[in-house]
Formats: structure tokens, sequence, C-alpha cells
């Protein structure tokens, strides 16, 4: 029983007062009872755990840690509410973005709580969430499993959907979005189950975002407006903040301050560490509307906050805001100070210091100093060369990343708007080659720059044109190269090329005979991308795509005319994620035909389905192969494991008959779906890019017959960066990937007919083109939709005569 003066217990009075929502007379009435009692007291100590408590009700958690301190050390105090007192503390830091301070006071916790209890398999969870913040994943999921221990071995289970849910959270800081969708999926129903709404709305916001980075936008925005509907009132301002940060991305500026400014509002007074960051994003979008007023006026209250949070990286995006603001002023020296103490930093996060250099940029372009201007560019690329190795697979690496093609972007412009073209397509292909090194995780180095004599020479040792294409938010660019010419195009900005491609895959996807003005846009598209001086019949030319672009097959583009028809007709196209990747690459000739083939995977995740006609195809392509130069892995056998010991570097060919999961965002993490190892129902049945350009392959063409298995994400300047590149870099000379669904009764016919042409000694572009045709020709699968899916993405050029014909 609990010890108390003139018959009245405080602390049952205070929580009752809680519970009917009377937070300031609870406050009182604990504040009334600690004056009579002395800190040797039972009592004493369980008013000191509700005052921090309620203050925190009352938003007031400054406060609240100030008597938590205040309170240290904990001398009289029992065990366990000494291990509650800190446990507030350290909850609190980590509401105020102290993460360091509250690790510390969490494993201070854990040393007190006594072991295999259910306060230490809280405490466990709640330094998860912290680690995850603190960029130490790999420690927060060991946290996690031992809660998870805890729960099986006592049976208690409260804890699941907590464990769950910051699984969830560890897996997205790592960009590792699809894996992260199940736990926090799981942890919703939970919740919900619970009638926790407030709880699963957090899970909501965290699941759509997953959806919004794979590229499913609808989905993502439809479960933020079911997390509007539920979040509490302190947690709305996450699922605006969100929109907020969807609009700026797409660079609607206007809606993304509308958003801003709500969650920033929200988010005032109860929670320091996103208040801060909505306005530092608010000021971002009010310097691009040129709304430089009100973003001087929102930038000066974040920098008064950045400066009292503990390592806040917003400082720095702050001070970059206030670069451009005092720019924008004519304060130039100023400006330049502020920029260049950003710019020079050699700690925090270097998507900043980007950032800052291309806004030096800018203030040297009001100044009409272009040498400036272009140092400033040069030394952003070198900084890009130097710091790549300390990147992390987190949020900040996106919006490294982000920066970086920013600044790609604004020195492409720069050039192009000086005259030098030349050297405008040459950043241009050394910015795709760095985005490409950086977006799979390759070991750094200083990317090369190539002279155009060289690209030239490529051209005319593949006997083919290439058309690099650049998509810029307000201007985009085509260059084409040839062995005896250099071309420069300009093109619309991103937003007109983006509808035109959309509405023209639109009309693939519906099957049949496009409608009058579905043809027109296509036949649009075609002319602006592919213009008349370089259309040449039985041409071989070989794109390089940007944007909007990576979602297109330039083989289905409708030629009009008297015969309309397809570009595939006249023409044999080919994809390169880089030029950069093809020069000094040259495919060597193949003398054994052999084939590897992997798939018709046992179904081990609903998601995953088996392929009705994978062991057909697979069978068939077998068959046109000797029986001593052929291997095959299906069903149970078609494991990763099984992969990696047959060799693959022995393989003329290989081909995977398989689902395929693409992250758009992180594609290191993108995976081709197999069998599980038998008798390890935990093993992974994924092969992942990482095990990919982990084995050396010597492939003249590897072909992932799958659903979404290019695995692109489109960024601008970055290039493809999924499974295609990933077998190129690891040696393959060719790949063939789909960029939409395959067709299931298609492509085994399409198959055969490539991999017939292939056992003939023809090349994978003459193969592939020949497959297409033929079905085209047969009436029945004619549509692009049953062809157009397959796409041939180079990674050396054929030197001599190649007959494309």
């Amino acid at each position: 029983m609990l010890a108390h003066c003139g018959g009245t217990n405080p602390v049952r009075e205070a929580d009752s007062l809680r519970s009917q929502r009377k937070q300031e007379a609870a406050l009182q009435a604990v504040e009334q009872g600690l004056g009579r009692q002395t800190r040797g007291t039972q009592v004493y100590w369980e008013l000191a755990l509700r005052r921090s408590q309620i203050l925190e009700e009352l938003n007031r958690r400054e406060h609240a840690l100030a008597w938590l301190e205040s309170l240290s050390p904990l001398r009289g105090a029992p065990q366990g509410l000494a291990v509650l007192l800190i446990r507030e503390q350290a909850d609190i830091e980590k509401d105020l973005g102290r993460f360091r301070e509250a690790d510390r006071h969490l494993t201070e916790a854990l040393a007190m709580a006594p072991p295999r209890t259910r306060i230490t398999a809280n405490l466990k969870v709640r330094r998860a969430r912290v680690l995850i913040r603190l960029d130490r994943a790999e420690e927060a999921e060991a946290c996690l499993r031992e809660a998870e221990e805890y729960s099986r071995a006592s049976g208690d289970h409260s804890l699941d959907p907590y464990i769950l849910h910051y699984r969830g959270e560890g897996l997205l800081a790592k960009n590792q979005f699809e894996d992260a969708i199940d736990p926090l999926a799981r942890s919703f129903q939970q919740f919900l189950a619970a009638n926790n709404q407030a709880f699963a709305a957090k899970l909501l916001i965290s699941e759509a975002w997953c959806y919004y980075r794979l590229g499913q936008i609808d989905k993502a925005l439809q479960l933020y407006q079911q997390a509007l509907q539920m979040a509490a009132p302190e947690d709305r301002h996450l699922v605006l903040g969100h929109l907020g940060n969807i609009s700026l991305e797409d660079r609607d500026f206007a809606k993304a301050a509308d958003y801003y400014r709500l969650a920033a509002a929200g988010a005032k007074g109860r929670d320091q560490n996103y208040y801060p960051r909505w306005l530092d994003n608010l000021a971002l979008a009010l310097i691009e509307q040129g709304k430089w007023a009100e973003a001087e006026r929102v930038n000066s209250e974040v920098l008064e906050l950045e400066n009292h949070i503990d390592g806040s990286p917003g400082l720095a995006m702050a001070l970059v805001n206030q670069g451009r603001i005092e720019t924008s002023k004519g304060n130039y020296e100023t400006a330049e100070k502020t920029l260049r103490q950003v710019a020079e930093s050699q700690s925090g996060d270097s998507s900043f210091a980007l950032d800052a250099y291309s806004a030096l940029a800018d203030l040297d372009a009001r100044q009409a100093k272009p040498d400036e201007v272009k140092r400033q560019f040069e030394a952003a690329t070198a900084l890009a060369d130097r710091v790549r190795d300390r990147l992390r697979e987190d949020e900040n690496k996106i919006t490294y990343l982000a920066s970086l093609t920013n600044v790609h972007r604004k020195y492409v412009d720069f050039l192009m708007d000086r005259g030098d073209e030349e050297g405008a397509f040459a950043a241009a292909e050394s910015s795709r080659a760095r985005l490409l090194r950086e977006r799979l995780d390759l070991p750094g180095s200083k990317v090369r720059s190539y002279e155009l004599a060289k690209y030239k020479a490529a051209a005319r040792a593949g006997e083919t044109t290439f058309l690099a294409y650049w998509i810029g938010p307000e201007r985009s660019y085509l260059w084409a190269v040839s062995a005896s010419r250099f071309a420069t195009y300009r093109l619309p900005g991103e937003a007109e090329i983006r509808r035109l491609v959309e509405r023209h895959q639109r009309a693939i996807e519906r099957g049949g005979s496009p409608r009058a003005d579905d043809r027109a846009a296509g036949e649009k598209l075609f002319h602006l991308l592919v213009p008349e001086p370089l259309r040449q019949d039985g041409g071989s030319y070989l794109i390089v795509p940007d944007g909007p672009l990576y979602a297109l097959n330039f083989e289905t583009l409708p030629v009009g005319g008297i015969r309309p028809h397809f570009w595939i007709e006249d023409a044999t196209v080919a994809v390169a994620p880089s030029l950069d990747l093809l020069l000094g690459r040259e495919a060597k000739p193949i003398k054994r035909r052999s084939v590897l083939l992997v798939g018709d995977a046992a179904e081990w995740n609903p998601e995953f389905p088996k392929l009705l006609h994978a062991r057909q195809e697979m069978e068939g392509i077998g068959q046109l192969f000797p029986a001593v130069e052929r291997k095959i892995l299906s069903g149970a056998e078609a494991t990763p494991v099984a992969y990696q010991r047959s060799k693959p570097e022995n393989y003329t060919f290989i081909h995977f008959s398989a689902h395929a999961t693409a992250n758009k965002n992180s594609p290191f993490d993108s995976a081709i779906i197999l069998s599980r190892e038998k008798g390890l129902p935990t093993a992974k049945g994924r092969l992942s890019v990482k095990e990919v350009l982990s084995n050396r392959v010597t492939a003249e063409l590897v072909t992932i017959s799958a659903c979404h298995s290019a695995g692109a994400r489109t960024y601008a300047g970055e290039g493809l960066v999924g499974f295609a590149w990933a077998f190129l870099q690891s040696g393959a000379q060719s790949v063939i990937a789909g960029i939409w669904d395959v067709s299931d009764y298609s492509s085994p016919l399409l198959m055969l007919d490539l991999y017939a042409g292939l056992a003939g000694s023809k090349d994978p572009a003459e193969a592939l083109r020949a497959a297409k045709l033929r079905l085209i020709a047969g009436g029945k699968y004619a549509d692009p939709y049953y062809w157009g899916a397959l796409q041939l993405y180079e990674g050396a050029l054929y030197p001599g005569a190649r007959s494309r014909r």
C-alpha cells in the first residue's frame, strides 16, 4: 500500500484526474503531493514520475526533461521506479531529437532492469527505435530479436506489434521498402485489432512512404488519406509533411508549401524533431517560388531552432537556404561566406555541401563570373568522387542523390547556355556513370571523362548511332553521335515528354488497335525523340534513356505515313545505361554455345505464384542446345545458392524464368524470386543485385523473363540501375529484361525464336529483333503488348560488320 498523508492518495488522485483529461489539475495535485513527501518515500518517486508524464502530455517536454535532470542521481529511488524514470527521460530526449543522450539513458536503464522480464524487452524495443534514428539499424534489429525471444519464451505477445513496427522502420531506413511493407502491414493489423487507431495510423504513414518510394503513387496517396482520417491530432503533421515531400519532389512548390505550413502548425509544441524539419522544407519551397520575404521569416526561425538540436542535419539545410536568400537580396559577400561554411564542411550529410556548391554557382552567375560558375560545379563533382564511400543506405542517401542530380542538371544547362554542346554531352555522360555507381554501391573511384572523338570511335566500331537523352524540368536535350557527326536537339521539359510517354504506354496496355488520338500522340513522340535527319532504314541505334524514357521501348513507337508501322520494322534498337560503360568494352567472340536455365521456382509466397509456362519455356530453350552444353535448375533446385554454385561464369547464355521484384529507389535490394533451400524455411528465396554483382559472369547474354525485371528508378541523369545494369557490370555483354509484365502466352514463343537465333550464331540484337518481327508477321501477337516488354540492354560494342536488317 502507498503511504500518504491526510487520508488522500495523491498518486491515485492524479491518475484519476489524468483519466478525465484534466492534466492541469493533475499537475497541481502532484506538485502538492510532492511538497508533502521526502525523497526517501515510494510515493515521492511515484509522484516524480507522474509529474514528468503530465508535463509531457501538456507538450512541455523541455520542462519535463529539466525536472527529470534535477532528480539525478536517483538516490533513494526504488529500482523499478528508477528504471521507469530513466526510460521516461530517454523518451523525451528522443522526441526532442537528442538521440545520443536517449540511447545512453536507455542503455543505463537496461543495465538496471532485471533480465528476461517485460520491462527489459520493452526497453529493447525503445532502444531499437532510437538506434534506427542513429543509423545503427543492425544493432536495432539485434534489440528487436532479443525482445522477440522474450515474447516467445514468456507467451506475452503484447510487444509483438511494436517489434514488427520498428523492424519495418529499420528496413525502411535502409531503403528496403519492399521488405518493409510486410512487417508494417502486419503491425498495422495488430494495432487495429487492439483498437489502437492512433498507432495504426503511424504504420499507414510508413507503409505509404514505402509504396511512394516504390513508384506506386496511387497506392501511397490512398494510404496517406486513410492515415489522415485515423491519426491522432498530434500525428497528423506526419501525413501532411509526407504529402509535402511528394509535392516537392514533383516540383509543385506551391502545393508543397501549403502542406508544409499545415504540417509545421501541427508539429509546433508537439514534436520538436519534426517541427524544424517542416519549416526547413517550407523555406525551400518558398525559395523555389521566389517568395523571398516569407522564406526569410521562416528560415530565421529554423536557424534559431536547429542550433538547439543535437547534430541536426537541418542546420546545414537552413544555412544553404540563408545563403540563397542573401544572394537574392544582393548581399553577395554574406551569401558566399554562409554557403562556403557548408560547402567546405568535412562532416555531416554531403548532400548539403552539394546544394551549397550549386547555390555558389548561382551566386557567381548573378555576378557574371562564368569561370567561377564552372569551378563551383567542378568542385561539386570532385566532392562526389571523394565522399561516396561514406554514404549510408538511408534517407540521407536519397537526399544526396537528389542533390547530386540537381548539380549535374544545372551544370549541363550552364554549359548548353554557353554554347558548349560537346562539354554538356560529356558532363551528362559522366553524370550517368557517377550516379549508376552510387546507386549500386560500387567501389569509389574518380569518374573518367572522355573526348567526343572517343564516342565517335565507339559508334564507328559498333556501326551504330548513339541517341543520348537528358530530361530536365524545363528543357531537355538529345545528343546524336555517329562515326561522322555530332548533333544536338533541344526537346521540351519533362512534363510534356512524360505525358506523351504515359499516353503511349496506356494505349499499349489496353491492347488492340490504338485509337486515332493515341496513335497521333505516339507519332508525335516518335517525331520528337527521333528527328527526321537521324532516321535511316535498316539503321542501328543505341538509346541512352533518361527520366520517363526508361518506361518507353522505342521499338514500339508508331511511324506514320502511307504504310503505318512500328519503328522496329525500320531499325535495330538497343539500350545502354551509360555510354561510358561501353567505351573500352568490346564484345568478345563466342565460340562455345552453352546455356544455364534457372526458374520455374517452387512457390513460397502467395505474392509470387507459380508461373504457368516457365517449365515449358525452359525445356523448349534447353532442347536447342546439346545436353553437355546446358544446365537446368528448376523447381526446388532453382535456389540462389544453386545458381551461385553452378559456376555461371562458364556459360554463354544465362536465362531466368521467374518472378522479380524491383526496388525502384534502391536497386541494390531488387531480387529475382527463386526457390528456398530444402529444409530451411527461413532461407532467402531471392537472388539479389548484391549477389549478382558478387558473381562474375562472361555471358554473351543474360535474359530475365520476368515481371518488373529491369528494376529501374527514373532519377534524371541516372540511367538504368536494376538487374540489367548489375549483370552488365558483372561481366555480361548484353541483357534482355522486361520493362513491363511479360505475356505468359507470347513469351515462350518469342524466347524459343530468340534462342534458336542465338544457337545459330546470331548476336543478341539480331536474334531478338528477328523473333519480334516474326511475332508481328504472325498476326496473333502483333500487338506491341506481346513483344514490346522485352528490351535489349548492351554493355559492350560488337565490332565489325553486323547485319541488322
